[in-house]
Parts: C-alpha cells; sequence; structure tokens
C-alpha cells in the first residue's frame, strides 16, 4: 500500500513563546481523530492514524532522518499511517498551549524534558511507564530516561541528545598552534587569536566566537550552561528547600563577563549578535565566520548540509570554567495524555527508540540506548569527546516556571549585548533580581 504522510504546519500564537521567539506562520492543522473512529478503522482492517508533531519533521536534516524511520515503521506496522505536524522548535510550547486550548493536541511530540512540570501542571501527560517492560527501559542511559520524568512519572522516551556543548574548529586551532581551551579565560584568548583579517584587505573575515544574543530559548540555554561552568546555578534549592539563584554572585557576574568580554571587549564576536538566532549562528560558522560556538553536535550536522567542505573540521567538547559542564537535552518524543492512539503511540516509541541510529550519523547525536554507544563512536568521531556528556549534565531542574526564568535570562543578556545594560555587574543583579522574584512566587 502506497505511503502517504501529510505535512502540516501546526497553528502557532502570535505571543512570545515561553521558551522562545521566532517568526510564525498562519497555517491550519486538520481536526484530530477520535479514539471511536481509530477503533472502527480498524475493525474495517484499515489503517489507523499516529499523529506525530515536532521541529524534526520541518528542520533539516533531522526531517530525512524523521521521514526514514516513518517508513520503516509503517513498513513493519502496515497496521498503522504515520501523520507528522511541523512546528519549529522555537515555537513549540505555544504551539501545545495552543492545541491543548482547542483539544486538538496530537499523540506524540518530539521535544526534550524541559517542558515536564509545565505540561504536567496543564493536565495533559501523564505516567506511561507501565506500557513497558523494565528491562526495556534499563537499555537507556539512565541520565537521559531521567529528563523525560517529573516526579518519578515517565511521560516519554528519549531517541539521542543534543548536549550544549563547545563546539570549536579544530582545523583552525591546529593551525594556530593553540590547545583546546579549558576556561571561559583561555576561551577568551582564543577568540582573540582566531579573529582575524583571513585576505590582507585590512577587515575581519572571521571570527573566532558566535554567541547566540536573540532573545529567545536557545539564547538562554546557552548562558544557563555558562552559569553552571562558573558555578552559579540559575535556580536551585538552598539549605532551607527553598527555590534560590546564584546569577548574581561573584561566579554569576563571571558569566556575564565571559559574554561580555568576547563581543563587547575583545570584539571577538560579529556585529550584530542580538539578531543571532540558531539558523544565523549555523550560518556563520557553515559560511567560515566564526570559529567557535556553545551549541550541540546536531550543529555540526547541521553545517556540514550546507558546506560539505566542513566535514571533519568541527569537534565538540565539553564547556569548562570552575566546573566541567553539559547541557543533555536529551531529545525525543512524548506522549500526550489524551492521545488519539495510544496504542499505535506506544508502539512507535518503541520502535523509534531502537531504529534512530541514522540521527547519528549524519546529526552527531549520541544514541539515548546504550548498546549503540559503539556506533556512535564510529559514526561520529567528532563527538567523541563528549560521548560521556551524562556524567557532567547540568542540573537542569524542571519547574513549571522555567518559561518565565528564562525569558528574564534571554532578555537580559540580549540587553547587555546591545548596550542597553551597560556592564556585566549590572546584568548579574537586574538578571538575579528578576528571576529571585519568580522564585519567591513559587516558594
Amino acid at each position: 500500500m502506497k505511503r502517504t504522510v501529510s505535512i502540516m504546519l501546526a497553528v502557532t500564537l502570535a505571543a512570545t513563546s515561553a521558551v522562545g521567539c521566532g517568526k510564525k506562520e498562519n497555517v491550519q492543522t486538520d481536526a484530530v481523530v477520535g479514539s471511536s473512529t481509530e477503533a472502527a478503522a480498524t475493525e474495517a482492517g484499515e489503517r489507523t492514524k499516529i499523529q506525530l508533531m515536532g521541529p524534526w519533521v520541518v528542520e533539516s536534516p533531522e526531517d530525512q532522518v524523521l521521514a526514514g524511520v516513518v517508513k520503516g515503521f509503517e513498513e513493519a506496522h502496515p497496521e498503522y499511517e504515520v501523520e507528522l505536524i511541523g512546528t519549529p522548535s522555537a515555537d513549540l510550547l505555544t504551539t501545545v498551549q495552543s492545541m491543548a486550548a482547542s483539544s486538538t493536541l496530537p499523540d506524540l511530540v518530539i521535544t526534550n524534558g524541559a517542558n515536564n512540570a509545565a505540561w504536567k501542571e496543564m493536565g495533559i501527560v501523564e505516567d506511561i511507564r507501565g506500557e513497558f517492560d523494565q528491562k526495556f527501559l534499563e537499555g537507556f542511559y539512565p541520565e537521559m530516561l531521567k529528563e523525560f520524568t517529573y516526579n518519578d512519572e515517565l511521560f516519554g522516551l528519549p531517541m539521542c541528545a543534543a548536549p550544549f556543548v563547545l563546539l570549536l574548529r579544530n582545523d583552525l586551532l591546529q593551525e594556530a598552534g593553540l590547545d583546546v581551551p579549558e576556561s571561559f579565560d583561555e576561551i577568551v584568548e582564543t577568540a582573540k587569536k582566531l579573529t582575524v583579517d583571513t585576505n590582507g584587505d585590512g577587515k575581519i573575515d572571521r571570527y573566532g566566537m558566535s554567541l547566540m544574543g536573540f532573545p529567545d530559548g536557545n539564547n538562554a540555554l546557552r548562558f544557563t550552561l555558562a552559569l553552571f561552568a562558573a558555578d552559579a546555578p540559575d535556580i536551585y534549592k538552598d539549605g532551607s528547600g527553598k527555590w534560590a539563584t546564584k546569577i548574581g554572585s561573584e561566579d554569576g557576574v563571571r558569566a556575564f563577563e565571559f559574554y561580555y568580554n568576547l563581543a563587547i571587549r575583545d570584539g571577538s564576536v560579529p556585529q550584530g549578535s542580538t539578531e543571532v538566532d540558531y539558523k544565523t549562528m549555523v550560518n556563520l560558522l557553515a559560511t567560515d565566520q566564526v570559529a567557535m560556538a556553545i551549541s550541540g553536535p546536531h550543529t555540526i550536522g547541521n553545517i556540514v548540509v550546507q558546506n560539505q567542505d566542513m566535514d571533519g573540521k568541527f569537534i565538540a567538547v565539553p564547556l569548562k570554567d570552575k566546573e566541567t559542564v553539559a547541557y543533555l537535552n536529551p531529545y525525543g518524543m512524548i506522549m500526550f495524555k489524551d492521545a488519539p492512539n495510544r496504542e499505535g503511540a506506544i508502539e512507535f516509541l518503541k520502535y523509534a527508540a531502537a531504529n534512530f541510529v541514522e540521527m547519528t550519523r549524519v546529526t552527531k547525536r549520541p544514541p539515548a540506548l546504550i548498546e549503540l554507544e559503539d556506533v556512535a563512536r564510529e559514526a561520529a568521531p567528532e563527538v567523541e569527546a563528549i560521548l560521556d556528556c551524562a556524567q557532567y549534565n547540568i542540573d537542569y531542574v524542571a519547574v513549571p516556571f522555567r518559561g518565565e526564568e528564562a525569558n528574564i535570562v534571554a532578555e537580559n543578556v540580549n540587553a547587555m549585548l546591545a548596550g542597553s545594560i551597560k556592564s556585566p555587574e549590572e546584568a548579574a543583579k537586574i538578571t538575579a533580581e528578576a528571576v529571585q522574584a519568580v522564585l519567591d512566587a513559587n516558594n
């Protein structure tokens, strides 16, 4: 039977996303098929539909990998048809909120675990641990599986990790006789040395570092990683069990100084960093305009898609300062509580978890299944240095107010890079006070 996969862009809100900002498109989705319809279709011998929504539907090269997994699943399970609903990662939270309000949520969503607490509070996810054998669950890296839980409830399964670390041009380091930097100070100095005029026309052609200054969730996550490297977690529980932040500490100031020195003091970052979002950063790296960035190994895959000449030139290493850190950022799929096709969604989760090997080869993402580690080592040598990143994963706590806190961080990083906040000290103070106010409201 000919396979049909419908790709639709999901309805998004005009409001700013709680985890990020991006351009919105006014599009429509088909009505969700009810469970009674699915049951009737099964009895009639027809294929039942599984709806899967997320960024991998519309973002390259992940879309190609996902299409292969869907094809394999439909061949292995001819009783099901997978319908894909695309929404950019920056719009995902607002899209889910909109669809929840209209009772049109799909079966599955491609995401990380950042919204677990918020979605549980909304009542749109539930524990599905009982759907899987314990032996099956023990096959995942526990740190990755944990990211798909909240209060010991499992909402979905990880497929791979997209850890935020330090990406750098290893070929340029070797040409300049430089070692891999292992502190903020060393990164700043390395960025200065890699900021060069490559053709002798008196203008800088390649900068040492790219910073994502656009005020969205990508900005917030990357800067939060820097906060943890400086030993200044954005949210943690103090000795009394209350939520607190170390953003305003000397270590927190150090993280702001790291960005400030790169972009403003030294000019090692291209002009216009306040408008640099993820796609812009990838383009800067792919076109040889910058040499380093805080991002994930999947970015290497995106770079190579744009420019094959960059294949083998980038490596991913842990971000280091006072602490060695990575934001594990496992990506996978979560099933919504009122999934129209619950049985089909569970079957797809099981199949997908074991069949995303191509994602590692194409996008350099480490796999979530332990048994695939050797495959990852051979398929993506660029990321060998971070295959153990689960050991130094930051404690990025899942809380219902995470989106509100992330917006504060992103907006103030943007303001400092724009010059409206004049110093790292001022940026740390303003950010800490605003974040603490959010924490106090939830203590």
